[in-house]
């Protein structure tokens, strides 16, 4: 007769079969002892109770619609300073609700990441590229000093600002409809042509009363979308870009 004997190497249990020269190798199908052992602390009932648990369970959800995007604006004209105010944010994507008046789209927003790109000027006339153009934003705090930030560049050359809010700015933090909303979040100078993108996290409106603006120029259609020029109608400088608009 032949005897047999097993031994274990790694994930295998090797048969060592005498008097002949092989070798049989099978799976090792022994759980670790770890997870046998919490498998056999486990009751029957408890065991149970999990499965119907699980198969019963409605998964959990987030039903806050809440969204990224990327805005971008062209300023008409060289200006500054300009305030931006939490108002302004909120007021970026509204809807008509009658010939005169829009609702805002948005209960929340933050900002998340600003650029500006001054426009360069080809085939100057010789000298002109001696133009210093500076493109600046200084971010508020109510917890500290502000924060300023620029960059600047010949028409040739021509600056390209890219900043974020700091941490303790208040342009960090969420700017929610009927809290603070007159709060300037940052101070702008910005030379005409120059292009603006912003980048923010928006919470949609969800039941809420939605803040409703008045008394445009312009007529707004019912059910139109519109993005607002960033720094409010009275002004109208910073337009948007490929995107319709009202004041």
């Amino acid at each position: 007769m032949t005897a047999h004997y097993p031994t274990k190497f790694g994930g295998l249990v090797i048969h060592h079969s005498l008097g002949f020269n092989t070798l049989l190798a099978t799976p090792n199908s022994q759980p670790k002892r770890g997870a046998r052992r919490a498998r056999q602390n486990k009751s029957p009932a408890l065991r149970l109770m999990e499965k119907d648990a699980n198969a019963n369970h409605i998964p959990q959800f987030q039903s806050t619609v809440r969204v990224k995007h990327h805005f971008r604006y062209q300023a008409v004209a060289s200006a500054g300073p300009v305030s931006i105010t939490r108002a302004e944010l909120l007021n970026m994507l509204v809807v008509g609700v009658s010939s005169t008046q829009v609702a805002r789209m948005f209960s929340g927003i933050k900002l998340n990441r600003v650029e500006i790109r001054a426009l360069s000027v080809p085939n100057l006339a010789a000298g002109t590229d001696a133009q210093l153009l500076t493109e600046t934003i200084e971010w508020t705090s109510s917890y500290g000093p502000s924060s300023e930030v620029s960059d600047s560049g010949t028409p040739l050359h021509p600056p390209l600002l890219i900043t974020a809010p700091p941490a303790q700015s208040l342009a960090s933090f969420w700017s929610l409809t009927g809290s603070n909303e007159s709060d300037v979040l940052f101070l702008l100078n910005i030379t005409g042509g120059a292009i603006m993108d912003v980048w923010v996290d928006a919470i949609l409106q969800d039941g809420q009363s939605p803040t409703v603006i008045g008394s445009f120029t312009s007529t707004p259609t019912v059910g139109q979308v519109y993005a607002l020029a960033l720094d409010g109608r009275a002004s109208n400088n910073l337009v948007p870009v490929s995107y319709t608009t009202t004041n």
